[in-house]
């Protein structure tokens, strides 16, 4: 760590052995560089900056691309977006940290678009907001995973049903279907169909919904994927690589 702040230090070797020590977190090891010169380097969270850069039209992104290339197209890209954000803005001077400020609040906007928080209420007064497709969905699955909880407790109708346990909290299973969401880019776990969310035309066999990855587990974290409708209906209780090995054959991906 004394190296990184180095003057003499090469940036790319740098890169990569803080990368490495660190498992590769790409928010962390970027605000090392920022901290080592915030005039060349920024910041970076993933999920949030590929957000803006797609709808920016560029394409470009940095989800589980941690590494020394891709760090220095990202600030390439940031260096670049300044002309134009002075230009729009009737600024003399953007700096780096202005197009990084711009990308990030551009992805809060569009993050709070797709949600629907931007709009208040129809005769509110302005305190509430109004949830978007995607949050409608995840307090859908959320509900389905309570109910799902609160229904199998090893209880016999006509058959034993499996005890299946929920770990954790509402406020934190529905964040937790939120970081699924986000890592999955809004795509089912198993099949990568784009998932749909609640709202007018949306199709409801591509509606998200919640799957055990092992199906004799509980809900917690580590063992939750977001897939489609139809497909957890399909998976069942079936065993997921299983699963997986049969869609590799219906896809004439395997022989």
């Amino acid at each position: 760590m004394f190296d990184h702040f180095r003057a003499d230090r090469a940036e790319g070797e740098s890169f990569e052995q803080i990368a490495e020590l660190i498992g590769r977190k790409y928010p962390l090891t970027a605000y090392l560089f920022f901290l080592r010169d915030s005039a060349k380097y920024m910041p970076i969270q993933p999920t949030g900056f590929d957000r803006a850069f797609d709808a920016l039209g560029i394409d470009f992104q940095t989800l589980r691309q941690c590494n020394w290339s891709n760090y220095e197209t990202y600030n390439a890209i940031l260096q670049g977006l300044r002309p134009s954000i002075a230009k729009a803005a009737n600024l003399s001077n953007v700096r780096l940290v202005d197009a990084h400020s711009f990308c990030w609040i551009y992805s809060t906007l569009l993050k709070q678009e797709l949600e629907g928080s931007l709009l208040p209420k129809p005769g509110a007064s302005g305190t509430g907001h109004i949830i978007g497709g995607r949050q409608k969905s995840i307090i859908a699955m959320r509900y389905s995973v309570e109910d799902t909880a609160k229904n199998s407790n090893g209880q016999r109708v006509e058959r034993v049903v499996k005890n299946k346990d929920l770990r954790m909290t509402s406020s934190q299973l529905e964040e937790y279907i939120a970081a699924l969401l986000d890592l999955q880019d809004n795509k089912c776990a198993l099949t990568g169909i784009p998932l749909q969310f609640h709202g007018d035309g949306a199709d409801p066999n591509l509606l998200p919904s919640v799957d055990r990855i092992d199906s004799n587990g509980h809900y917690e974290t580590g063992n939750l994927q977001v897939v489609c409708r139809f497909i957890n209906f399909w998976k069942s209780d079936s065993e997921n690589d299983e699963f997986r090995r049969l869609l590799m054959l219906v896809r004439g991906e395997e022989h």
